[in-house]
């Protein structure tokens, strides 16, 4: 639609200001549709007999494994320990299965960590009981993190629970990293206090910062291993860039932990910030698994950057490192998630955008989205195929020197009821081609509101060329009308017919009786039309009354007259505003035409026709009927037969009233 009033010069800020809030709500709508970051799918379990026992075998040799791990990672001074890393493998592997089958898992971890941690030198009672409290650990993490993602699940039934939306992070930090490690750290400090008389705060510290750190590094670890979209990172030319990035950290890792007279940690954070950028979330939560390790390592073996400070040992560097690498998780995790969603939206509102623009831009309907001043924010490219014009030049013109001068007060009228909330159907209207020439354009528009104010703010239209319709229409009018005409006029006189003459009676008595004014009827019969036919046959009849239709015709002449055949041989003439003394005249005129003319009958000797006219004349009343003027005529008519043909005579009851008759020649 073109907007009404001119287009001024606006700067770039004032265009990038109202097309915001549009673009705003494009990104709203995007944000709604864009899939998961790091969706969620629980995989079903479709283990049975014999795969069943293998596979809760190998689960709990793979989680002693795992323990022995985490007991190499520590070293004795005290109770000092790095990370445990079996809990976190095995809470990410339960959730991703389902919970009717959790207790034989539970159950074959406990067996494989109990016999690990006695063939490490523990007793078989603490082995059990350390065995219990991690599995203890595991049940509450599992199950918290697996209620968290079921009400996700609940709010948002279109897509997977997002592992990396910000209120599951947050709720994994609560439940897995500390949570669940408090529980066990107390269960298990209890136990030592009681059983070995180990003091409480010490054990509790040992416990609870290595498990708080193994959740929360192994968990998102082993999801991302287990995720089916790890496989991009390796696939085609992925492969170099994603390897690339983990020996960047690798090396970064061991320059930084490898010596101990120069601090680089600072380094670390920036690089797993690129490896998010390079790689994706899956990578960067891999390369902090990696730090973690390689840190460990050299850390346990007295070297890297917490050894700096006087004074430094191995219980104080390995809590600088566990706090360190919480921190570098905290940072890096919801950060990559963060990127990870804007790459998302990104390309989810590119993807809409071309689709849109794709739309538009093929479409044979102009598209045109204009701010409230009337100004063209966009047009679609098919204004060059409707019109001839470029959008630019469409854009920046003034909407109303396009149209046509007569379409204009229609247009404003149309745009002001839009914006008041008036529904519009289809509004048309002409509009100048680049040839000069004017198109009928049909218009279907709409108003965009603010979602915060509900007031509108822009409106869109979509713009049809209907010069074919308008030319159709056009068409279909003009034979509708004919067929009407066709409906209304004597096929072989082509003078009014007898419906048609009844209705202009009807009309025009009731327009006689609103101003007063008299109506005055002429019925005519030919004299001895049955011998003409038999005479000389029907083809000569019809062309004897050919030639008096055409007499009739152009006595007639005045808009409101009207010739009609009324029946056979009988034709009608009503003369609105015409008294009886002038419609005698007019009669006695007619029939002297008439009987002067000679037709010619084909027989070689010319033939001479009379008329017998009946005159009735009257002034509409309120009680009176078009039906008696039609009887007084046709009382006029039978007085004419009677008197001998070929005279006028006008209706009985008015001859006192108006004037003598005239004689009859």
């Amino acid at each position: 639609m073109e907007p009404c009033g001119a287009v001024g010069e606006r700067s770039l800020s004032d265009c990038v200001a109202e097309a915001e809030p549009i673009v705003q709500k494009s990104f709203s709508y995007v944000d709604i549709e864009v899939e998961p970051v790091w969706p969620f799918v629980q995989r079903e379990d479709h283990l049975h007999g014999i795969s069943l026992i293998a596979a809760l075998a190998v689960s709990g040799a793979m989680f002693g494994l795992l323990c022995v791990g985490g007991v190499g990672l520590q070293r004795s001074t005290g109770l000092a320990a790095v990370f445990w890393p079996a809990n976190g493998v095995l809470a990410a592997l339960l959730v991703a299965r389902p919970a009717r089958g959790w207790w034989t898992w539970l159950l074959a971890a406990w067996m494989g960590g109990a016999i690990s941690l006695c063939l490490t030198g523990n007793s078989l009672a603490m082995s059990g009981a350390v065995a219990g409290c991690n599995i203890v650990e595991i049940l509450v993490a599992a199950r918290l993190i697996r209620w968290t993602l079921d009400r996700e699940q609940r709010r948002h039934p279109k897509h997977p629970p997002d592992l990396a939306s910000a209120a599951t992070m947050i709720q994994f930090m609560t439940f897995a990293v500390l949570l669940a490690p408090l529980v066990s750290a107390l269960l298990a400090s209890t136990l030592a206090s009681v059983a070995l008389g180990a003091p409480f705060a010490q054990f509790f510290a040992a416990w609870f910062p290595s498990h708080a750190l193994g959740m929360a590094v192994m968990t998102p670890c082993t999801l991302a291993l287990w995720n089916p979209d790890l496989r991009s990172l390796f696939t085609g030319r992925r492969i170099y860039r994603t390897v690339g990035m983990f020996l960047l950290i690798l090396a970064a890792t061991l320059i930084n932990f490898g010596q101990s007279r120069h601090h680089f940690a600072f380094l670390l954070l920036p690089l797993l910030m690129l490896v998010v950028f390079q790689v994706g979330m899956l990578g960067a939560v891999i390369a902090t698994f990696e730090v973690t390790i390689v840190g460990a390592l050299f850390t346990l073996r007295g070297s890297g950057p917490f050894w700096m400070e006087s004074g430094a040992n191995l219980h104080r560097s390995i809590l600088l490192l566990q706090f360190c690498m919480l921190v570098l998780l905290a940072s890096v995790v919801p950060f990559a998630a963060i990127v990870e969603r804007q790459r998302l939206l990104r390309k989810a509102l590119e993807r809409v955008v071309r689709r849109y623009r794709l739309l538009a831009d093929n479409s044979r309907d102009i598209v045109v989205l204009c701010g409230l001043d009337g100004r063209r924010l966009y047009v679609s490219p098919a204004v060059q195929d409707v019109l001839g014009w470029t959008p630019d030049e469409w854009t920046n013109g003034d909407p109303v020197d396009w149209m046509h001068p007569a379409d204009v007060a229609g247009f404003r009228r149309v745009l002001n009821e839009l914006f008041r909330g008036v529904d519009q159907p289809t509004f048309r209207y002409r509009t100048r081609h680049k040839d000069g020439r004017y198109v009928w354009v049909g218009t279907v528009a709409r108003v965009l509101f603010d979602e915060t104010t509900g007031e509108p703010n822009a409106f869109v239209a979509n713009i049809r060329d209907i010069s074919l319709r308008i030319d159709a229409e056009r068409r279909l009018a003009e034979a509708h009308e004919q067929v009407l005409q066709e409906a209304q006029r004597d096929s072989l006189t082509q003078l009014a017919n007898r419906r048609r003459f009844d209705q202009a009676l009807e009309m025009e008595w009731r327009r006689g009786y609103r101003a007063g004014h008299p109506v005055a009827l002429l019925m005519i019969d030919m004299d001895h039309f049955k011998s003409i036919n038999d005479t000389y046959g029907h083809r000569v009849g019809d062309n004897c009354l050919q030639a008096v239709a055409a007499i009739l015709r152009e006595m007639g002449r005045r808009p409101g007259d009207l010739a009609a055949r009324y029946g056979g041989e009988e034709f009608a003439i009503l003369l609105p505003d015409v008294n009886l003394a002038r419609a005698i005249l007019m009669a006695e005129s007619l029939r002297h035409q008439v009987r002067d003319y000679e037709f010619d009958a084909g027989t070689g000797c010319p033939l001479h026709l009379t008329l017998s006219v009946g005159v009735a004349a009257r002034v509409p009343t309120l009680d009176a009927r078009p039906d008696a003027l039609l009887d007084g005529a046709d009382r006029a008519l039978y007085a004419a037969k009677q008197a001998g043909r070929d005279c006028v005579k006008p209706e009985v009851e008015e001859l006192e009233f108006a004037m003598p008759l005239f004689p009859v020649q």
